[in-house]
């Protein structure tokens, strides 16, 4: 994305060039960009989105795009996105990434005076801010501290995650892709091991909390044989003991296994299977870093059952994988960032654009709902879309996650065993 912003950035504040441009403009409605919060496949095009939208509609007299996310703002950087073209913003819309930046970091008192004096300085009364759960908690924050300090604004969030965790949304733009991408490669880590039995092998998702795309993993299950043969979310409590004599039948009736877990998983007490105890490996939010799961379970499983085990853990590349990208979520990405410019400019302010279901859409497919009803709200898999046995799902989330996530490639079943000799 360097060449598209190559000449594009500027230092809000460190210019004085700038200043007097803005400043000589009498009335200007100038419009901020935050990106915030995990990547994905899809939050350039929402960025893109929002930038055409904008432009087409004539009312903003700047758009800028804060670099490095809420605090990048306050310390005073900023990029020029309003003079893009159509051609780049279609170059926009293909790589994964944020590319305006991003960042997790909690925004202090100061972070916040800071942010709002940016504001004022350059006559931003429009913020869009695009991201989870800790980005609505920011965009509530900025609101709330505009409103207490007499500054006119208007906040909206827009929902990007891969968890799907935000609460209040039918989905959210982000999930389909990676949960294409983890249901596509657990069906393709089947046909691996099944070539070559292993004989286990233990697949790591994301998920902090919620077991959205550790469900996803089955969604090209077709019989007891394919893979994944267990699944477990946080949202179902994990015992170490029935794991490990689940998995132990299976093998033994067909010598080998596919296990998709959650990063997240909790044990009975509610504390997390496994967590890194480093606490220089907390991230920005102070939160411990649970990914490693599969590893120690896979330590377990050889160490316990005497078998030999692999971890695998796609991580980033679940979030970022452009091959895999879904239709459906091109669309919703798209489809947030117009709504929300539309809300601007219709007066809405201390909102999210929720999507609405694909089965029930309504006139528009979205909706405004209240920011206080989303923030520090987290959205688990529904408890009647869980179910007991391996696959701790039913077919509603099924029948929810297959038109988000499109068709997978088609394999023939598998060749038959009989020996001819």
């Amino acid at each position: 994305m360097a060449s598209i912003f190559a000449h594009g950035e500027l230092r809000i504040g460190s210019s004085g060039e700038t200043a007097a441009r803005i400043g000589a403009q009498m009335t200007p409605r100038n419009l901020l960009v935050v990106q915030g919060g995990g990547p994905t496949q899809v939050l350039n095009a929402t960025l893109a989105a929002i930038v055409g939208e904008a432009q087409a509609h004539g009312q903003f007299s700047r758009i800028f795009g804060a670099r490095l996310g809420l605090k990048g703002f306050a310390d005073g950087a900023a990029i020029d996105l309003g003079s893009l073209s159509p051609a780049v913003l279609d170059l926009l819309r293909a790589p994964p990434g944020a590319a305006l930046g991003s960042s997790r970091a909690k925004p202090s008192a100061d972070d916040l005076e800071r942010f709002l004096a940016r504001l004022r300085r350059h006559h931003i009364h429009d913020i869009l801010f695009a991201g989870g759960n800790g980005t609505m908690l920011g965009a509530e924050a900025v609101s709330r501290h505009c409103l207490q300090s007499s500054y006119d604004v208007r906040v909206l969030g827009i929902p990007k995650t891969v968890d799907n965790d935000i609460a209040v949304t039918d989905r959210c733009p982000g999930y389909a892709s990676a949960a294409r991408y983890i249901a596509q490669s657990t069906r393709d880590l089947g046909q691996d091991v099944r070539s070559l039995p292993q004989p286990v092998s233990i697949l790591e998702t994301m998920g902090r909390s919620v077991g959205w795309l550790a469900a996803a993993t089955a969604a090209g299950k077709r019989d007891e044989q394919d893979a994944p043969h267990l699944v477990y979310i946080p949202e179902r409590p994990f015992h170490m003991d029935e794991f490990l004599a689940s998995l132990d039948r299976i093998v033994s009736l067909q010598g080998w296994a596919i296990v998709a877990v959650a990063e997240g998983i909790r044990n009975r007490d509610g504390s997390f299977v496994y967590q890194v105890a480093d606490p220089a490996q907390a991230d920005p939010l102070q939160r411990p870093l649970t990914g490693g799961v599969a590893q120690f379970l896979a330590d377990t499983v050889a160490r316990r059952l005497g078998m030999r085990c692999r971890s695998e853990k796609p991580g980033l590349l679940g979030r970022s994988s452009m091959l895999h990208v879904s239709p459906q979520d091109l669309k919703d990405a798209d489809l947030v960032g117009r709504a929300a410019v539309r809300g601007l400019l219709a007066g809405e302010t201390g909102k999210m654009v929720s999507l609405l279901p694909l089965e029930d859409p309504g006139a528009t497919g979205y909706a405004f709902v209240e920011l206080s009803k989303v923030v520090e709200i987290e959205r688990p898999i529904p408890a009647s879309w869980t179910a007991d046995g391996v696959i701790p799902v039913s077919d509603s989330f099924f029948q929810y996650l297959e038109p988000l996530i499109g068709s997978l490639v088609p394999y023939s079943a598998p060749l038959p065993v009989e020996r001819l000799f």
